[in-house]
């Protein structure tokens, strides 16, 4: 098949912005032509990368897979109006590209993170009648309620959204969500049953498995302690990573015991303020690492630590991290609640425990602090068990690929 995706964040862009770039791939080893419809890469700092310059257009070749990039508005403010000129930005400059330069496809997959990537979806599917798969990732508008864009006053806004999501659910071949919680959230939308499929995210493989831990990186990183609660994403709002922060000065005391984070975003500032202002010595980041080493970087971390505040539109979504540490065979500590809670008790990975109990995650720092390296390597063995059952490459992309045939053979009656 000749498949279109559209997303607007990818290689060479790092964390969860690298997922794009791992589907792709994975369909084009498949046997599939694909092309990705994106815009310039400046995640999550809103600067753009080194190399690029916004332009009207640009394509070019990144690992087998041909990229046609479309103009935006580079930010990743935390102001309202500065996002929403980066995601209608986006949405405008990839629409045009996609009826100008894209080749006819068959079918296209649209990456649904911002609800707004599947604007250039619904243009080709009006002007060429190219059907589209499209694969929530996170829940709209709830996501642009819950990160405070959208207060008091604009409910005009909130209301232009939901008609909105609810026309691209309707023009949809498939609307495919990663975690059954969505399924009921969606289909309470007036989605019917037949049309909702469930396609989880998957790791990379390559980048994410199991590996031995290496001593001079760790050193390299300040990482001089017996055990490490590491910590490794995007330093984010929805992250609740003050919470880690309680902790280690909770645990400041116990030399055994470091703290990791690993990564970027727009609470960094905040959190290396806090670090300094309470002389957390046992706290080191870590700059966000390429995404070819992040085996090596998660091996680091006697426990990883997965966090999201407790919304309820966290209560039916599975972040991306979890997936990748469970391939990485890395116990977890995992402050969550709902689908992704599920997975870690199910995987018996490690130990979940209540979003914002600075209590509870002490308390679980401690217990696997306290276990033996081996009983630890047996939750990381558990976990990538789990995953190769349920998340892997070869289980999920079967699903999307067939979701993208069926929408092509149901275009060409």
């Amino acid at each position: 098949m000749k498949i279109a995706m559209v997303t607007q964040w990818y290689d060479p862009e790092g964390s969860s912005a690298a997922l794009p770039g791992v589907i792709s791939r994975a369909l084009r080893r498949e046997g599939h032509e694909v092309h990705v419809l994106t815009g310039f890469p400046n995640y999550p700092t809103g600067t753009l990368l080194p190399g690029y310059r916004v332009r009207p257009y640009m394509r070019e070749d990144i690992k087998g897979v041909t990229v046609h990039r479309a103009p935006l508005f580079p930010s990743h403010d935390s102001r309202a109006s500065r996002r929403a000129l980066n995601y209608l930005s986006f949405a405008a400059g990839a629409a045009a590209v996609a009826v100008t330069r894209l080749p006819k496809v068959e079918a296209v997959l649209v990456h649904g993170t911002p609800a707004t990537a599947a604007i250039p979806a619904l243009a080709l599917e009006s002007l060429r009648g190219t059907p589209f798969v499209f694969h929530v990732q996170d829940l709209w508008p709830q996501t642009v309620v819950n990160a405070g864009f959208l207060t008091g006053g604009t409910s005009r806004v909130e209301r232009i959204l939901h008609r909105y999501c609810d026309l691209v659910y309707r023009r949809a071949s498939t609307v495919a969500v990663i975690a059954p919680g969505m399924v009921e959230q969606i289909a309470q939308r007036g989605v019917s049953d037949d049309k909702l499929e469930i396609v989880p995210n998957w790791a990379d493989e390559a980048a994410f498995r199991p590996a031995e831990k290496n001593q001079n990186l760790a050193d390299s990183f300040g990482l001089d302690r017996p055990f490490t609660v590491m910590y490794a994403g995007i330093f984010g709002k929805y992250q609740n990573l003050g919470v880690l922060l309680d902790a280690a000065r909770e645990l400041r005391d116990r030399r055994d015991i470091g703290f990791a984070l690993v990564g970027g975003g727009v609470e960094e500032r905040r959190l290396r303020d806090r670090v300094a202002a309470e002389q957390l010595d046992n706290v080191r980041f870590v700059p966000m690492q390429p995404f070819d080493q992040m085996t090596d970087v998660l091996a680091l971390g006697d426990v990883q630590l997965v966090s999201l505040q407790d919304l309820p539109l966290f209560r039916s979504t599975l972040p991306s991290k979890l997936q990748a540490t469970l391939a990485a065979g890395r116990p977890i500590i995992g402050a969550v609640v709902g689908d992704a809670a599920d997975v870690i008790r199910d995987s018996r990975s490690g130990i979940t425990v209540t979003p914002g109990s600075t209590i509870e995650m002490v308390e679980a720092i401690t217990t696997l602090a306290g276990m033996g390296r081996t009983e630890r390597e047996k939750l990381g063995e558990q976990g990538r068990g789990y995953y190769l059952d349920n998340f892997s490459e070869k289980v999920a992309v079967e699903r999307l690929t067939g979701l993208l045939e069926r929408a092509a053979e149901g275009s060409q009656r």
